[in-house]
């Protein structure tokens, strides 16, 4: 699990993506998007055969 400064942001393009906040497990899917608060704990998860293609953003950039 991770946990930074910011806001994080994004869109599925492709695929499905399997997101946990805190404590709180969603399966997104094409066409679906997300939006949290980075300094709660989060992972993320291609939980299908398929790849996984995601248009995302964080805020301030924590590379």
């Amino acid at each position: 699990m991770l946990a930074h400064e910011g806001q994080e942001c994004g869109v599925i393009v492709q695929g499905e993506l399997e997101l946990t906040v805190d404590n709180e497990v969603v399966t997104l899917y094409e066409g679906d998007s997300y939006y949290f608060d980075s300094t709660r704990t989060h992972r993320f998860r291609n939980t299908s055969d398929i790849d996984c293609i995601i248009v995302s953003a964080n805020s301030p950039a924590s590379f």
